[in-house]
């Protein structure tokens, strides 16, 4: 199991740059196994985030609502 919070988007973020990089020179030197591998962590990566920026919007909203009871 992987637990992660919005906390580390930036990273997650930064690794998905990094593993785009990895797929794109893989291809270019024709090391489709390789691109194929990078390409199934990109999904991971891509879900990951796709998650943890819609927890973040829903922890924003929450926050809204939360000062407009007040």
């Amino acid at each position: 199991m992987f637990i992660t919070t919005t906390e580390f988007l930036p990273q997650h973020r930064t690794h998905r740059g990094q593993v785009i990089e990895l797929i794109t020179a893989a291809q270019a030197r024709g090391q489709t196994r390789l691109a194929e591998m990078n390409r199934q962590v990109l999904g991971n990566l891509d879900r990951i985030i796709d998650t943890l920026d819609h927890d973040a919007d829903d922890d924003a909203d929450d926050g809204i609502e939360d000062s407009d009871a007040g």
